[in-house]
């Protein structure tokens, strides 16, 4: 079950003191730059939400994020375990410390984003945009690299023999 709730309410309501949320459907919210530091959206919809410039950190955000905005977002130290993120819009944000363990990054845009001790383990990150990102002693364990051209991004401390480049073949 969703409770639909509107931007300014859950706004509102984390400026009164409130930081678990459950359940609730803010698809296609404008939380452009609003400071959400320490919150839990748990079963959440932020489907297609434009939350550009967003302050998540120290959140745990267990949510649909699917088509979000989250460009320069800061998402250090939050969790977003097996959060849903395709075709998210992640350029340059920061994503320091963030557990993105499982989070399926399909077709995400992660241009110029900085993830540093970033834990990706078993993440999708199939035909996501990794072009001009720092990866400096992150966690590839059997992430799903397929389709990524690395050419254009930096890894530092970062090893990717554990992840996984290519689709293996059916043996004939």
């Amino acid at each position: 079950m969703s409770i639909l709730m509107s931007s300014r309410e859950l706004l509102d309501r984390y400026a009164a003191g409130k930081r678990g949320f459950i359940g609730v459907n803010l698809q296609g919210a404008d939380l452009r730059g609003a400071l959400l530091n320490s919150i839990l959206l748990w079963q959440a919809n932020l489907k297609s939400a434009n939350l550009s410039g967003a302050d998540f950190s120290n959140s745990h955000l267990f949510a649909n994020l699917s088509q979000a905005n989250l460009s320069r977002a800061n998402l250090s130290n939050a969790k977003l375990i097996y959060a849903d993120l395709r075709k998210a819009d992640l350029t340059c944000a920061k994503l320091f410390k963030t557990n993105l363990k499982g989070a399926d990054l399909q077709g995400a845009d992660l241009r110029g984003a900085k993830l540093i001790y970033t834990d990706l383990e078993g993440a999708n990150l199939k035909g996501a945009n990794l072009s001009g990102v720092i990866l400096f002693a992150v966690n590839l364990n059997q992430a799903n690299l397929v389709g990524n051209d690395l050419s254009h991004t930096t890894l530092i401390k970062t090893e990717i023999k554990s992840a996984i480049l290519s689709e293996s073949k059916p043996i004939e």
